[in-house]
């Protein structure tokens, strides 16, 4: 059995069978058409091509009163027809579910198999299937740049807040993370990520929660400076009512990061957090407090970490803007200081028009280089902005009309330069949402 089968059938297992026994929800996208961009790999020596490009999205949901569950799976081809950059493709599979045990407890769990070149544009952004956490969803981190553990619906007050793992969909250079320095050697990435998670009502005001996490990140065609690398974590929080539309409380993020040669470093993240509903349409989350980095090559460094969301939900669009300063884990071999902002937002302008607008920003601070002898030496800053926008028409039933503009411009260990580029497809949908 191939590990992605392995893991949706993990996923698939730990679902209550009430899920499954409910309503069933499957759906899939296809969109397909041509691009052009003046440097679609990001790297330095930029080349102009056209290409066609292909983007295929199932997923099935399963829902009932108490519990949630979702599998889906994506994937990316772009075939060049000039420059000699022939073609690359980017693929991967998630599940996730969630379930209320009983008044006081409640349970999630997600996997996540994602391979792809870092530096490549990615799909078609379609505002139709853009996907935005819900309102009231608390954010939780590692303190390795990955989403982890429990967050929870910080004002559900008298019975257990159904623990959630909340996923943005951002176009462009979406799930890079930490590797931005990666970027121009047209080197693929294999992540899995599995994360649990809890939370249990202590009384009508306060919540216990827990989360455990795992990371692997390989590079299968990697050079010599390239290091394959598993991450381990846990958290531990807290959170009591301090309105009916308002939360506080802290929590304490551990984690260990393993080198394939050799270099460690443990991670520790304790915060402060903050939620609050700030009307029918609007929410908002903060987490602040240090991260505490200690490996063996540079002893012990602190810095401030913050993560933070404002999102908005209405019967026309939705949306979130992401803000976060947290230590993360990269191929170059060792724990920087990641920051990031994302932007995610569709709306419906009219009942035939749908418009997409998505941007996201990282700078990463220094990172370790090991060299093939085991020497270690500076990465340098290295810096990524991209920004889309995205129109969908209606043309059918089924059928609809793409056009996308996007921009990237990273400086990175391996690249500098600029990209601008323009998508035109059709996207076809079927199944129920």
């Amino acid at each position: 059995m191939s590990l992605p089968a392995l893991l949706l059938g993990t996923i698939a297992a730990v679902m209550p069978a009430s899920v499954v026994a409910q309503t069933t929800l499957p759906s899939i996208t296809v969109t397909a058409g041509g691009a052009y961009s003046t440097n679609p790999l990001l790297t330095e020596s930029s080349e102009a091509a056209a290409s066609t490009q292909l983007d295929v999205r199932p997923q099935v949901r399963f829902v009932d009163g108490v519990s949630d569950g979702v599998i889906g799976a994506n994937y990316t081809r772009s075939d060049y027809l000039s420059g000699g950059l022939g073609s690359n493709d980017g693929y991967g599979v998630n599940g996730s579910a969630s379930t209320r045990l009983s008044p006081r407890t409640s349970l999630s769990v997600s996997a996540t198999y994602d391979s792809q070149i870092l530096g490549a544009g990615g799909g078609f952004f379609v505002p139709s299937a853009l996907a935005v956490p819900p309102l009231g969803t608390g954010t939780t981190g590692t303190g390795t740049g990955t989403t982890g553990g429990a967050a929870v619906d910080p004002v559900a007050v008298g019975t257990a807040p159904i623990v959630v793992n909340p996923v943005i969909t951002q176009p462009g250079a979406s799930g890079i993370s930490g590797d931005v320095g990666l970027i121009g050697l047209r080197q693929r990435r294999n992540t899995l990520q599995a994360q649990f998670g809890g939370s249990y009502l202590v009384d009508t005001r306060s919540t216990l929660s827990f989360g455990l996490n795992g990371v692997r990140s390989t590079y299968p065609d990697g050079e010599a400076q390239l290091a394959n690398y598993n991450s381990y974590g846990a958290n531990l929080g807290y959170s009591r009512s301090l309105s009916e539309i308002s939360s506080g409380g802290f929590q304490l993020s551990l984690s260990k990061v393993d080198y394939a040669r050799g270099l460690s470093s443990q991670v520790y993240t304790p915060r402060f957090t903050y939620s609050r509903s700030l009307s029918s349409r609007w929410s908002m989350t903060a987490a602040a407090g240090a991260g505490i980095v200690r490996d063996g090559s540079s002893g012990t460094n602190v810095s401030l970490s913050v993560e933070g969301s404002l999102c908005r939900i209405t019967e026309r669009g939705q949306g979130c803007i992401n803000a976060a300063r947290v230590p993360s884990a990269t191929g170059l071999g060792g724990v920087s200081v990641l920051t990031s902002a994302g932007l995610s937002y569709s709306q419906r302008l009219s009942e035939k028009l749908s418009l997409g607008i998505g941007g996201n920003i990282n700078h990463v601070d220094g990172g370790v280089v090991r060299d093939v002898a085991g020497g270690l030496s500076d990465a340098g800053n290295q810096d990524l902005y991209s920004g889309d926008v995205s129109l969908q028409r209606q043309i059918g039933q089924r059928l609809s009309l793409v056009g996308q503009v996007s921009y990237r411009r990273v400086n990175s260990s391996f690249a500098d330069g600029s990209d601008i580029g323009a998508r035109l497809g059709l996207s076809w949908s079927a199944g129920r949402r």
